[in-house]
């Protein structure tokens, strides 16, 4: 939904390796080596029961590597909480949805969803989960939202109020960044999530974060190699992701990739944002990524926002995809 303060450009930052030694610590699955893509076949979107029965031999490879993880409540929504200390108020909270059939006997694929600057609270957290649940429910996928834990001051149009954004490195002290790993470690112990099918997706400020985690090695949990596929919507390279205010740093860090990580790029054609997107749209092209195969562009006829109708697309989009190490 659109956010009512002024977007926030996050700044352009440094490389900042993190996470490694706590993620194993923690028991969550780090690459040793190039991350691979694997196109799922057919039935697995188009059936989505199907994949916990036993087809694994049948019309192609559907990797598996289950988290087995259990204790977590289902299913529907649900409310976790982290105790990160020197981060925000040292507690987070982080919603989630888990489909009416949900069973820990079973691994499940999850998306983290990403929201844009919102007024402080957590209620954009919530609701952007919220929108989220009917593609969740047809597609038999366990939702995940974190809430931004950078506090600063947006226009509403009429007057400055208090807003929150991502906090992202490099700073002094924990940033949402460690959110992300703790939130990843959280949901592979308490459910049972399907490692090799870890999707992202972000709004506006959130679509930028979302562009940085698969484009740069900022976070162990979520990147190019541990992620899927990704979306944005209402969000570019430039950003956050790219080191300066033309495309030339941008293609080195696409070039550079372990894999043509599968993205989902949605923009209205009269969002503000609209010609980086149409200039990001480009430069993957040019970088090996293929239209409808590992990108998929779409223009709608709008402004800076989303609509529920258009999370179904997406996940329709980014569904076919999975990654092993």
């Amino acid at each position: 939904m659109p956010c009512l303060c002024k977007t926030i450009i996050l700044d352009v930052r440094i490389f900042n390796l993190k996470f490694l030694v706590a993620l194993a610590a923690a028991g969550v699955a780090v690459p040793a080596t190039a991350a691979t893509s694997v196109t799922l076949p057919g039935w697995v979107c188009a059936d989505p029961d199907a994949v916990f029965v036993s087809r694994f031999d049948d019309d192609g490879v559907v990797p598996h590597d289950p988290s087995n993880g259990n204790g977590g409540a289902y299913p529907g929504k649900q409310t976790r909480t982290l105790n990160i200390a020197g981060l925000g108020s040292g507690t987070q909270n982080y919603y989630i949805y888990l489909p009416n059939d949900y069973t820990p006997t079973r691994s499940w694929p999850m998306i983290m969803v990403l929201h844009g600057v919102a007024p402080a609270g957590d209620s954009y957290a919530m609701t952007t989960r919220n929108n989220w649940i009917g593609a969740a429910g047809a597609g038999h996928f366990i939702v995940v939202a974190p809430v931004a834990d950078a506090v600063n001051q947006c226009w509403d149009g009429t007057k400055y109020v208090a807003c929150e954004s991502w906090l992202v490195p490099p700073t002094y002290g924990p940033n949402d960044y460690d959110l992300f790993a703790a939130v990843r470690a959280d949901m592979e112990s308490a459910y049972n999530i399907e490692r090799t099918r870890i999707y992202g997706w972000g709004f506006s400020a959130g679509a930028h974060v979302m562009h940085d985690l698969a484009v740069n090695s900022y976070s162990e949990a979520f990147n190019a190699s541990t992620m899927a596929a990704y979306a944005v919507s209402a969000g570019v390279l430039q950003g956050l992701a790219c080191p300066g205010p033309t495309d030339a740093g941008c293609a080195s860090l696409l070039a550079s990739l372990p894999r043509r990580i599968p993205v989902d790029i949605h923009i209205g054609n009269t969002d503000p944002n609209y010609a980086l997107a149409v200039a990001d749209h480009a430069l993957f092209l040019t970088q090996g990524w293929a239209d409808d195969q590992t990108i998929h562009y779409v223009e709608f006829s709008g402004g800076h926002t989303y609509s529920i109708a258009q999370l179904s697309t997406i996940w329709n989009n980014i569904c076919p995809n999975a990654v092993t190490p």
